[in-house]
């Protein structure tokens, strides 16, 4: 199993665009095969998306950024943000 845990800073105004934008990306992510969860959150006092994902295998996870959603349309996001987005990917469970 892979987790991966994202930060995404937003531009001040562009919030509603960017969550716009968003939705459909996240919908179409929650469909691929190995996908077990893929869930925002939004943190407005810091301007903050965070996603948790959540795929069954390291294939899964590297599909995940072949896909035409991340690959064109995840990727033009890139112009809401604040900065670089921060990634943290977890695959050796412990318990």
């Amino acid at each position: 199993m892979v987790k991966i845990v994202v930060k995404f800073k937003i531009q001040k105004g562009m919030e509603a665009d960017y969550l716009r934008d968003l939705k459909p990306c996240i919908l179409k992510t929650r469909e691929e095969p190995g996908c077990l969860e893929y869930t925002a959150f939004w943190n407005a006092e810091e301007n903050v998306l965070t996603l948790f994902e959540c795929f069954k295998d390291s294939e899964a996870a590297a599909r995940h950024l072949e896909y035409p959603h991340f690959a064109v349309d995840f990727k033009a996001l890139k112009k809401y943000y604040d900065g670089k987005a921060v990634a943290e990917r977890y695959e050796d469970e412990i318990i």
